[in-house]
């Protein structure tokens, strides 16, 4: 076997081994455990509304916390699986499945769901499949940077991807977005505004996919309410104190709060 470390330069080598650190943190290293918060004010399911939470690839046990922490004692059933199947996206689809029917999700009066990027293209694999009839609104995290997390990775560091995401995420930079209609579903939609460390480093490959316009952008996706989050992805698994009231908002009233901002900032996301 070559010894292909041998014949790299010194930066070459720091470089590899800060995407190592940088991957590590983006795409959770951390143990991660199911969280399920239950409001026993209320006893019956069919009168019970509950939130759930579909993370990433960026995953982690100080998200979760977070998540707990914020969505807790708001009136909701709180729910925050752990489906990642790290050989299979197909298998993580029929984790959240196997979640949903477990936990009776079907039988609540409402489901509200803030999803990440995997949990959003698992969501809605779920949701063509199983057409689950509670599901009231959806509040998607969406990243024109980050989606292209996934390609550049697995095209540039594809030996460190497979270490710490395994087939998954090869799955998912193959697998298109699968859109869904809106139906009787309030749908949102929260940008991020900012690029991660990990991909400020892939900056130029990101780049060579294509330009971003900020001002018409296509998600593939119907949607009732857009907003524009100065937060990056890593940010959005801790930031709840800045993106938090938007979400409840939007699970209440069908749109985010007034305030919210609808516009570009007009800034360089990789700075």
């Amino acid at each position: 076997m070559k010894n292909w470390v041998g014949i790299m330069k010194p930066r070459e080598i720091m470089l590899l081994l800060f995407s190592a650190v940088v991957f590590s943190w983006t795409f959770g290293a951390e143990q991660v455990k199911e969280v399920i918060v239950l409001d026993t004010s209320v006893k019956l399911r069919s009168e019970k509304e509950a939130i759930l939470i579909l993370p990433g690839l960026g995953d982690g046990a100080r998200g979760r916390r977070h998540q707990k922490k914020f969505f807790s004692g708001k009136g909701y059933d709180l729910f925050i699986p752990d489906f990642h199947e790290k050989n299979s996206y197909h298998q993580t689809v029929i984790n959240l499945t196997q979640f949903w029917n477990d936990q009776g999700l079907g039988e609540y009066k409402k489901v509200h769901v803030f999803s990440y990027i995997l949990g959003s293209w698992v969501l809605n694999e779920f949701i063509l499949s199983q057409h689950p009839e509670n599901i009231a609104s959806i509040v998607y995290d969406r990243s024109p940077i980050q989606e292209r997390a996934p390609k550049v990775v697995t095209e540039n560091i594809p030996g460190l991807a497979r270490m710490v995401s395994g087939q998954l995420i090869f799955d998912l930079a193959k697998t298109n977005y699968p859109r869904i209609g809106k139906g009787d579903m309030n749908i949102g939609i929260m940008v991020e505004s900012k690029a991660t460390r990990l991909m400020k480093m892939f900056r130029k490959k990101s780049d060579e996919i294509g330009p971003i316009d900020w001002h018409h952008l296509d998600f593939y996706q119907d949607f009732d309410d857009l907003i524009f989050v100065e937060q990056n992805h890593d940010q959005m698994y801790v930031s709840f104190d800045e993106v938090g009231e938007d979400i409840l908002h939007f699970f209440r009233f069908g749109s985010f709060r007034k305030e919210a901002r609808r516009e570009w900032f007009e800034w360089e996301p990789f700075d």
